[in-house]
Parts: C-alpha cells; structure tokens; sequence
C-alpha cells in the first residue's frame, strides 16, 4: 500500500504540471513604447546690474593751496556687476571709455578739459580686461579677457588713475565719461585678450 500511494502522488504530480503548461497565460506581458525629447539651451551671456550704476567723484580739483584749480587725488573707485555670467566657453569681456571731459566750451591755453583714468575687470579671464583713456585712445578700445569654460561670478570694475595728460587747471564746467563692458564671443569684440 505504501508503494501505492508514492505512485499515486507521482502521477498527481505529473498531471498538475501537465495541466499548468497547457493552460493559457493568465496575464499579458507589458506593451512598451518609446516617446523621445528633444529640447535646446541657447548660449547665453547675462552682464549683472551695475552697482552703483554711475560715479558721482563730486569736485575734481583742489580747491586751495599750491595746486588750487589742478586735478586733486583721486582714490580709486568700484563698481559691482553681481550675477554675471555665461553658460559656455569662449566668451569675452571687454572694455571701452572715453576720458572724463568737460561737456561745453573749448579748453584755453593753460587749461584742460579732459581727465585720463584707467577701467580693469580681473575674475573673468587669465588676465584682466582693461582700457586707459588718452589723447592717442580715441576710440577708447583696451583689451580683452577671454574665459575657456561656462563661467558664473560677481565681478568688480575698478576705475583708478586719474591724470590729466598735462597738469594744467582744469577748465570749469561739468565733466562726464562713458564706460562700456560687453559680454559675449569673442569674435564679436573689437579687441581680444586671454
């Protein structure tokens, strides 16, 4: 009976199998499909608000003694740009000025209208951008710095050097001056650097 009974449960087996395998699947196997995206990033180059947005140097000339009239003793001056930057490589900064000169009339003999100064930019390139106004600077072009990589940074503008080409008196009157800094390819400044 016992050797009955292992047979049995041999065969029961053998039908369970059987019957699995032939009947249908109960559930069907997943449909996929694939869906592609396709999307851009424009090269881009933001230049931060400028802060302060302009110098106010106030009187220029010593008011007394032995260079009463002349150019006084400028301290240099800054200009924050934060949130500067560009989300690729190769870009350029540059800067252009014209020097700071009286805005009427024509300069005497004796006098002059135009005060000389110097504008740099370091954190953007290997070397800094930078202009020096002068007689022989007329366009106001310097030269440029370039950056390899995406760069992101709060840059600094110091204007500093204040001269006159000749130290005669200044002629009176307002004095006005126009700083420029592009951001962009480096193939779309005048001027280029590293």
């Amino acid at each position: 009976m016992i050797q009955h009974r292992t047979i049995g449960l041999a065969a029961t087996a053998l039908a369970l199998a059987a019957s699995v395998a032939a009947a249908p699947a109960s559930a069907q196997d997943p449909a996929r499909g694939n869906v592609g995206l396709d999307a851009q990033v424009s090269q881009i180059c933001v230049l931060g608000e400028p802060s302060p947005a302009g110098l106010a140097l106030g009187q220029i000339s010593e008011a007394s003694g032995t260079r009463a009239g002349r150019l006084a003793t400028i301290a240099a001056q800054t200009i924050q740009l934060p949130g500067t930057f560009c989300n690729y490589g190769g870009a350029a900064l540059a800067i252009s000025a014209s020097p700071l000169a009286v805005t009427s009339g024509v300069a005497q003999a004796g006098f002059t209208g135009a005060v000389d100064y110097t504008c740099s930019i370091s954190a953007w390139g290997a070397t800094a951008a930078t202009v020096r106004t002068s007689a022989t600077n007329a366009a106001g072009d310097g030269t440029s710095a370039t950056s390899a990589a995406p760069r992101a940074t709060d840059l600094t503008l110091v204007v500093s050097d204040f001269a006159t080409a000749t130290d005669d008196l200044l002629q009176p009157g307002a004095y006005l001056a126009l700083v420029t800094i592009t951001l962009g390819p480096d193939a779309g400044l005048n001027a280029s650097g590293s």
